[in-house]
C-alpha cells in the first residue's frame, strides 16, 4: 500500500466517523424536541386538572414559568446540538488536514530516499 492509498483510506474513515457523529447529534436534537413536546403536553394536562383549584394569578404565573423553562430547555438542546456539530466539523477538518500533510511529508521523504 502506498501513502496515497493509506491517506485516502484514513480520510474516508474520518469522514465516516463525522457522518456517524452528525447522525447521533441529529438523534439527540430530535429526542430533545420530542421530550420538550411531551413535557409540554403533560404540563397542559396537569394545569387543566388543577386549574379550578388555582387563582387566576397563580395560573398566569405558572404558565409564564412553564413557557420560560420550556424555552430554556428548547434553546439549550438546539445550542448544544449546534455546538457539537461545530466540534465534529472542526475535528474532522483538522484530522483530514493532518492526514494530508503527513501523506505529503511521507511522499516527499520517499522521493528523497529513492
Amino acid at each position: 500500500m502506498d501513502t496515497q492509498q493509506i491517506s485516502a483510506n484514513a480520510t474516508d474513515l474520518v469522514a465516516k466517523f463525522g457522518n456517524a457523529a452528525h447522525q447521533a447529534i441529529g438523534l439527540y436534537r430530535t429526542g430533545g424536541e420530542r421530550l420538550a413536546g411531551t413535557l409540554d403536553q403533560r404540563w397542559k394536562a396537569a394545569m387543566k386538572q388543577s386549574s379550578a383549584k388555582l387563582s387566576a394569578e397563580t395560573r398566569k404565573n405558572a404558565n409564564h414559568a412553564h413557557q420560560v423553562f420550556n424555552g430554556y430547555f428548547t434553546k439549550g438542546v438546539a445550542l448544544s446540538a449546534s455546538g457539537a456539530e461545530v466540534v465534529v466539523d472542526t475535528l474532522v477538518g483538522a484530522t483530514v488536514t493532518a492526514i494530508e500533510r503527513t501523506a505529503a511529508f511521507a511522499e516527499a521523504n520517499l522521493k528523497k530516499a529513492a
